[in-house]
């Protein structure tokens, strides 16, 4: 299978875009520009790597069936997250 690039927008609170800004202006005395949006790109990307993305498509998964009341607890183990969980139960 190959892999497919995908544009996401990442919305941020008042209070995480401070942070983000504080680390601008850090690296800036450095002598270094770097845009608050590549800051951010480059952590999630660093997230990306460090927790694997089918991990973090399972999780999503998860918590979407949670949301439309299609998942019970029982059928989405978090020790054997290798698994997905039963989509069927969702359509009932």
């Amino acid at each position: 299978m190959s892999t497919k690039p995908t544009a996401v927008t990442v919305t941020l609170d008042k209070e995480t875009l401070e942070t983000f800004c504080e680390a601008t202006e850090m690296v800036e005395k450095a002598g270094i520009r770097v845009p608050i949006g590549q800051l951010v790109q480059t952590m999630l990307n660093t997230e990306i790597r460090r927790h694997s993305p089918q991990k973090i498509a399972q999780r999503f998964l998860k918590s979407v069936m949670q949301q439309i009341g299609g998942l019970s607890p029982s059928s989405f183990h978090e020790e054997d997250e290798t698994q997905l969980p039963d989509r069927s139960s969702a359509s009932r």
